[in-house]
């Protein structure tokens, strides 16, 4: 008993007299990071412009991390899957492709997503707390995605130019013999407001 005592007053001593390093101190942030007061966030409801597109992977088996532009100097046309595109949501063309977001009418709920301005195509995006999702509008028998959902965040970049960065596409998947993730970071600039 007495070793047990000496164990957990040591064991407190250890945890509390520690000094803690944050994480991501202040200093080492570039200058145009701003604080969390000073962040202002962009209405999610309009029609947005892909204007960039960057995919990262990491390998599952080494943590090696990469980064893939998915336009350049003479490409302007990328594909959200690695390999290339099943169903057109996954096609991204610079300054071409659009995502129009309309709000739900309850929240929790589902709300309207149009791609590229065709209202032919039915889908939809279900807002459940933090998370979002596009995915086929139950209502209609059409197979835009497969049937499966394209989880989505986002964060304002710019708040004057109403630029924001969203993460889609997040996908396990063997590349060249690797158990890999990968996922796409696309910026938009909001071009109409609703």
């Amino acid at each position: 008993m007495k070793n047990y005592k000496l164990f957990v007053i040591g064991l407190c001593l250890l945890l509390f007299s520690c000094r803690k390093k944050e994480i991501y101190p202040t200093e080492q942030l570039p200058s145009n990071v701003p604080s969390i007061n000073e962040t202002k966030s962009i209405n999610s409801w309009g029609k947005f412009l892909i204007i960039d597109a960057v995919m990262y992977v990491q390998n599952n088996e080494t943590n090696e991390k990469f980064v893939f532009n998915h336009f350049g100097p003479n490409k302007d046309t990328s594909s959200l899957r690695w390999g290339g595109s099943l169903f057109e949501i996954e096609n991204i063309v610079k300054n071409k492709t659009t995502y129009s977001f309309w709000s739900p009418s309850s929240y929790p709920g589902i709300g309207l997503f149009v791609l590229n301005g065709d209202t032919s195509k039915h889908y939809v995006v279900q807002y459940n707390g933090p998370s979002r999702s596009i995915i086929e509008n139950p209502f209609y028998n059409e197979q835009l995605i497969g049937g499966s959902a394209r989880p989505f965040s986002g964060q304002t970049i710019d708040y004057d130019n109403k630029i924001i960065a969203i993460q889609i596409e997040e996908v396990e998947a063997s590349i060249n013999g690797s158990n890999c993730k990968y996922w796409t970071q696309l910026t938009l600039k909001k071009i109409e407001e609703w």
